[in-house]
């Protein structure tokens, strides 16, 4: 967080930052200058703290819908110069059997050359959990996990609010395949 300038710090909404998959980038969101503040303060006391980085992970409320993402887009990968593959699924954010089962929309971005997931996008009814789903995929980036690896994680399961495949699995089983047989998702104007 140190500037330029000596003694000088800079965070938050202000502040260039790092992201994970871009590198430099300006990208101001309270979750980040939250955290840039932290390592700012603790750096202004002497201390030695680096920013980790940020994906980009949003969520807003749109009515009776939720819209989450984390990471890149699939044009957003083609332009940082990674090889991405998508896929998009639609599983129900419980058992089916189980009443008041509700589609969510699942978009995710992986990279053929790594296999390693690269972005996220989630669409859902309010009630859905996407706001919660999408620190799934957010951790998974975050430590650098390929699309098989998410699809080994241990998440909880009971009927009435999810299924032993939890819904990014579910997109992460699509987005698998589409690694293995070379299919290509084109995406639309959303990207």
């Amino acid at each position: 967080m140190r500037t330029s300038l000596p003694d000088v710090l800079a965070a938050g909404d202000c502040a260039i930052t790092h992201h994970r998959l871009l590198g430099e980038t300006y990208l101001p969101l309270g979750t980040t200058a939250h955290k840039q503040g932290r390592v700012a303060g603790e750096n202004a006391l002497g201390g030695s703290r680096e920013f980790a980085g940020s994906l980009g992970t949003q969520v807003v409320k749109l009515f009776d819908l939720v819209a989450a993402r984390t990471g890149l887009r699939h044009t957003e990968a083609v332009a940082a110069g990674f090889e991405p593959v998508s896929a998009v699924a639609h599983p129900e954010d419980h058992k089916a059997y189980y009443p008041g089962a509700q589609a969510i929309e699942t978009r995710l971005t992986g990279d053929r050359r790594s296999g390693r997931l690269l972005g996220v996008q989630l669409l859902g009814r309010r009630g859905s959990e996407v706001a919660k789903r999408i620190d799934i995929p957010a951790t998974a980036i975050f430590a650098e996990m390929t699309v098989e690896d998410v699809l080994d994680l241990d998440l909880s399961y009971t009927p009435p609010l999810g299924s032993p495949w939890e819904a990014i699995q579910v997109g992460a089983q699509e987005l698998a395949r589409r690694l293995v047989d070379g299919s290509w998702y084109v995406p639309n104007a959303l990207g």
